[in-house]
């Protein structure tokens, strides 16, 4: 009985952790979006769609509002001082919202998608081999990184003697997939 109501707790609690940062985010979407709903109101009373029966414009013109204002934000992050001032927010404030770095990254990589280009490999650890990923090389030390699975997107990075990595003449996409198939097609030449 203890043992059930032990790992309940750390459940429960994992979920918390787990849950917080979306509900923090959704919160500040809703905030956000009952701000800008008011003027979407006043904006439909001024246009007098309100006077139109049977329709409710303000949820559109409020959608539409939010997306002008999020590409008017997109148009200011081509500014470096905006950009600046965006990564500094984010390493010295953000920094310490949990996971807030795994789901930027994750979003990231969704909104931006481009060709993997690293390097897969297989790093030697005292007898055997594990595959990652060579991110850079620099005077005999190379920065790896170590994906896990099934999520290939998180893992450690590691820094490691060169003369320990072999490049493996794999594409990145050929790679991950090998991964989350347990090793099958993993080219170990």
């Amino acid at each position: 009985m203890k043992e059930t109501v032990k790992k309940f707790k750390k459940t429960f609690i994992a979920g918390v952790i787990l849950f917080l940062p979306v509900f923090v985010l959704l919160s500040i979407f809703q905030k956000v979006y009952g701000f800008i709903f008011g003027f979407g109101k006043k904006l439909t009373d001024l246009l007098g769609l309100s006077n139109v029966p049977g329709w409710d414009f303000a949820p559109a013109l409020t959608t539409v509002l939010l997306i002008v204002i999020f590409y008017l934000f997109g148009l200011l992050t081509k500014i470096s001082a905006v950009t600046k001032s965006k990564e500094w927010f984010e390493n010295n404030v953000l920094s310490y919202v949990p996971n807030y770095s795994k789901f930027n990254a994750k979003m990231t990589i969704k909104l931006q998608p481009g060709e993997d280009l690293r390097q897969p490999a297989l790093i030697e650890i005292n007898d055997f081999r594990r595959p990652g990923f060579l991110i850079h090389s620099e005077e005999g030390t190379s920065t790896v990184f170590m994906p896990s699975t099934p999520d290939t997107d998180y893992g450690e990075v590691w820094v490691v003697d060169t003369k320990k990595v072999k490049q493996i003449n794999m594409n990145a996409k050929e790679f991950k997939k090998s991964i989350l198939l347990s090793g099958k097609g993993l080219k170990i030449n």
